[in-house]
């Protein structure tokens, strides 16, 4: 696929900027806006309204108001409201964690790309691409920490200076002048957002702050890792692509180590289930008999009997904390006929039930199957 903002969609955008109002009058309109929004009891206007004292915030969002408009004439947003909504819970449950109060927005693009990015000022965008490929709201909330901190750290605007050889002060000044320069640079700071053509220090840092932030939250911090295997994985199978969020830039492998070092460095544990949401246990009867299935495959059963049940229960509360895909074979091994995954009892032989060992063998196959769904990561690797 092409990448998310073309270089003629590029042009387009410096055209379209050309007919922007000045500057007077789209702020005019911007502060009639601001004064409806913090009439009304939201927390975004509450937010908007203690923020007005920051001149540089509300500089960024006139900027970005100023591509958001352009942007939503040419792609097609989606009106669904249960992503949106989910998307929004994301964003509350992160904003806290950013340095600066900044009254994020997002919205959802219809295409099959796969991208986020957010404009300065705090506009995000998912494209349902990348709402397909992520399923658990971990993950997602790994690419949102990561575009938060783009524009919590101002690197759209911090790159788009370093461009034109300028400061943060007088860039915003010919931006928002409405001069001959102003819609060549603001469509050089909607590529950079869009196509995610950050340094190699922006994007670390977009890296390191978001992991912070996914921490802080209680997000599992290892859906990090799980979406940086998961672009490795489309890049294997699409290599001409060009990604937006987490392109090769830069190089992915090196990202996903930075990650993996940290974590290590927090004393932080790789888990990879609850990030992909795999490994998960369920329980379920019939007429006749009692079964404990893992991603919806028996993986031990017997008659239906209290003491069955009683067996089924406790497996299955060792198996949620327990059984992890980084497990090698050997972890999950007999001692005395009794099944352990480490040191931990799991199972024990039980009148009328599948033996310990069938038990056992079934584990391995819901692992391999597991794994076989995210075939990207190193699982053995300290």
């Amino acid at each position: 696929m092409r990448p998310f903002l073309s270089r003629g969609l590029c042009l387009l955008l410096a055209v379209a900027f050309l007919a922007q109002p000045v500057y007077a009058a789209a702020k005019n309109a911007a502060k009639k806006t601001e004064a409806r929004m913090a009439a009304a009891p939201s927390p975004a206007a509450a937010r908007d309204a203690a923020d007005r004292s920051d001149p540089d915030l509300e500089k960024e969002r006139e900027i970005g108001r100023r591509a958001l408009a352009q942007i939503e004439e040419r792609w097609p947003l989606t009106s669904d409201p249960a992503a949106t909504a989910r998307l929004n819970m994301i964003l509350d449950r992160l904003e806290p964690h950013m340095e600066r109060r900044i009254p994020y927005e997002v919205r959802l693009v219809s295409t099959d790309v796969q991208n986020a990015f957010c404009l300065p000022g705090g506009y995000i965008f998912f494209t349902t691409g990348i709402m397909d490929l992520l399923k658990t709201d971990s993950e997602l909330a790994a690419v949102m920490a990561h575009e938060m901190v783009h524009a919590d750290r101002k690197h759209g605007l911090k790159m788009a200076a370093q461009s034109n050889k300028t400061t943060l002060a007088a860039l915003a000044v010919v931006l928002l002048s409405g001069g001959a320069l102003a819609p060549v640079i603001l469509a050089q700071v909607a590529q950079v957002a869009i196509t995610n053509a950050y340094s190699i220090e922006l994007e670390a840092e977009a890296d390191s702050r978001g992991l912070d932030a996914l921490i802080a939250s209680g997000y599992p911090p290892t859906a990090m890792v799980t979406l940086m295997e998961k672009f490795m994985d489309e890049e294997l199978k699409q290599p001409i692509r060009e990604y937006g969020i987490y392109m090769n830039h830069p190089d992915s492998r090196k990202r996903l180590q930075m990650a993996l070092e940290k974590l290590h460095d927090l004393g932080i544990p790789v888990r990879r289930k609850h990030s992909l949401g795999l490994l998960r246990t369920g329980f379920r009867e019939t007429k006749r008999r009692a079964e404990l299935t893992v991603d919806g495959a028996v993986v031990w059963s017997g008659k239906r009997a209290p003491e069955t049940r009683t067996a089924l229960e406790r497996a299955r509360a060792v198996l949620d904390e327990d059984l992890q895909m980084e497990l090698a074979p050997y972890d999950v091994h007999l001692v005395g006929g009794s099944l352990y995954i480490g040191n931990h009892l799991v199972g024990e032989p039980v009148k009328g039930m599948d033996s310990v060992e069938v038990f056992r063998q079934n584990l391995l196959k819901a692992l391999d199957a597991a794994r076989r769904k995210h075939p990207t990561a190193k699982y053995f690797q300290p």
